[in-house]
């Protein structure tokens, strides 16, 4: 069964092709999709979108690129909508590109929602651009027992790797990161414990920064299969028993089925 822990369903414009997308993915055993949605404006396609489809995990946030256009209440919705039984928060998090947006605006939005999640013991899907070490100083100082968050689409260093999963991170590697195939993606992949690993595609932004040209159902299911691919051969193991595991996490993520040592480096913890 597959996993994809990281998605837009509400981004694709044409609702044919999502539709197509939800059908198929019974056929080709897609299990659950992580529907992140990232703006007030969002939250209620996101939401009715996964109440159509058992498949579709919400995720409601402010991305951190909209964070200077929230008003007020934006907090007290985001917790009514979070009151359902399987629903994260996401996308939230940091980014230093973007300087049209107030550092110190998404700084405080961040640090609602993480005061939020933890309130609320519900996991967190993490954007980070250039941001690393504010970003890894406030987990460190605001995250509270028990929490659970995945770095979306990781690029970090190493040494971020090593910091993230001291805090019980898990580590999602997306299509467009690892289509690429740079040594250096394939290195920090093959850091990453396999009970802290998983794989989405992001779609439909499957290029950086932006959507991809080719938006089909098509295209999606090539770039999940692809996703799958790629890491097993960096992770050198058989597609079937990474899917195996990457359900596992997935569900140790959204559910707490599992706990993970902390304080542990990736060499130690890793298979």
């Amino acid at each position: 069964m597959l996993i994809d822990s990281h998605i837009h369903l509400q981004d694709i414009q044409d609702q044919g092709v999502r539709a197509d997308l939800l059908s198929r993915a019974a056929e080709v055993q897609v299990g659950k999709l992580m529907c992140n949605g990232i703006r007030p404006e969002d939250w209620s396609l996101v939401d009715e979108i996964s109440r159509g489809n058992d498949r579709v995990v919400p995720f409601f946030g402010v991305h951190p690129w909209y964070a200077d256009k929230v008003g007020p209440g934006w907090d007290v919705e985001l917790e009514r909508l979070l009151q359902r039984e399987e629903a994260g928060i996401g996308e939230i998090g940091l980014d230093k590109v973007r300087k049209e947006v107030s550092y110190a605006r998404q700084t405080e939005v961040f640090h609602r929602q993480i005061q939020i999640a933890g309130r609320l013991s519900k996991p967190m899907a993490i954007h980070c651009v250039r941001a690393w070490g504010d970003l890894l100083n406030i987990l460190r100082s605001n995250l509270t027992p028990g929490s659970r968050f995945m770095m979306h689409s990781f690029h970090g260093s190493p040494e971020m790797l090593r910091n993230f999963l001291e805090l019980g991170a898990y580590i999602s590697f997306s299509w467009k990161i690892l289509c690429h195939g740079t040594e250096e993606i394939m290195n920090l992949i093959r850091q990453v414990p396999m009970d802290r690993l998983l794989l989405e595609t992001d779609f439909p932004y499957t290029e950086p920064h932006r959507m991809g040209t080719d938006i089909t159902a098509g295209k999606y299911f090539e770039c999940l299969r692809g996703v799958y691919s790629l890491a097993a051969r960096a992770k050198e193991i058989e597609e079937g028993e990474l899917e195996k595991k990457v359900w596992e996490n997935g569900a140790a993520f959204l559910h707490r089925t599992s706990e993970h040592p902390k304080g542990l480096s990736a060499q130690q913890t890793a298979e």
